[in-house]
């Protein structure tokens, strides 16, 4: 993830190939405890609860900027799952089969010729993001009131 951004915007490096390893790099990467799947970590990282948390802990830039320094990163409620549970193993699978097809659907559009494909699939990546977030809530226990909360305080910033 970038050290300093207007949103979560935590990334999969799948190779290896661009980890970073603090600030001074720009940015800081993550990583991922064997008792963690990538997928379900990027899913919980970049919801719309996980950055409601930071933006109430972090330290906030001008311009609606958060720091996603290491010291705040480090203190997110990451979510874990009892495998035991069937329940909880499949509300894990669908968190990761949901951050796969995001994941697929921002490499076809960034492969997109056309202005038509380019708008359908970014509808698709907004739907898809949505269900993400509906299965965090819904992860983290929260209220349809919790839910209002913290959605009509992220829209107010």
């Amino acid at each position: 993830t970038p050290d300093i951004a207007a949103r979560s915007s935590f990334s999969l490096d799948e190779n290896g190939d661009i980890f970073f390893t603090g600030g001074v790099a720009g940015g800081y990467g993550i990583l991922v405890s064997p008792d963690f799947s990538r997928e379900y970590l990027l899913g919980l990282l970049n919801s719309r609860l996980l950055e409601w948390f930071l933006r109430k802990t972090a330290t906030q830039m001008r311009g609606g900027y958060y720091s996603y320094e290491s010291r705040f990163i480090r203190h997110l409620p990451i979510r874990p799952i009892d495998f035991a549970d069937p329940t909880e193993r499949e509300r894990h699978d669908r968190m990761v089969a949901l951050v796969e097809e995001m994941l697929s659907l921002h490499r076809e559009l960034a492969a997109a010729r056309t202005e038509h494909e380019q708008t359908s699939l970014k509808r698709q990546i907004d739907a898809t993001d949505r269900r993400i977030d509906r299965l965090v809530y819904d992860l983290y226990n929260l209220t349809d009131e919790e839910t209002r909360i913290v959605e009509k305080d992220l829209f107010r910033t």
